[in-house]
C-alpha cells in the first residue's frame, strides 16, 4: 500500500505548498557576538509567492546551480548565472 503524500506547510504564511515551485531557506543571527556565528540547524520551507513577495521587498537572489558528477559523486557549481523571472518566480 502507497502511503499518501503531505504537501508540506510554507513556514512563513502558514499555507499548504501546492505549487511546483517550493523553496528552503537557512536561517542565521546576525548578532552573535565576534568568533560566534549561531545558524538554525533545520532549514524553513517556503512558498513561491512569500517567494515573489521577499523579491519585491529588495532580495535579489544570486543563484548558483550544482550538477551531480556521477563518476565522483561530488556536486560541482555550473558556469552560467541563472536569472529569476519576477513575473513567475522561475530560473531562467
Amino acid at each position: 500500500m502507497t502511503r499518501q503524500h503531505t504537501p508540506n506547510i510554507c513556514d512563513f504564511c502558514g499555507k499548504s505548498i501546492s505549487s511546483e515551485m517550493e523553496y528552503s531557506v537557512q536561517i542565521n543571527q546576525k548578532k552573535g557576538g565576534k568568533g560566534k556565528f549561531i545558524k538554525a540547524e533545520n532549514k524553513a520551507d517556503m512558498c513561491q509567492d512569500c517567494f515573489l513577495f521577499v523579491c519585491k521587498n529588495g532580495y535579489k537572489p544570486n543563484w548558483k546551480t550544482l550538477i551531480k558528477n556521477d563518476q565522483t559523486g561530488v556536486w560541482e557549481e555550473q558556469d552560467q548565472q541563472e536569472t529569476l523571472d519576477e513575473n513567475t518566480g522561475l530560473l531562467s
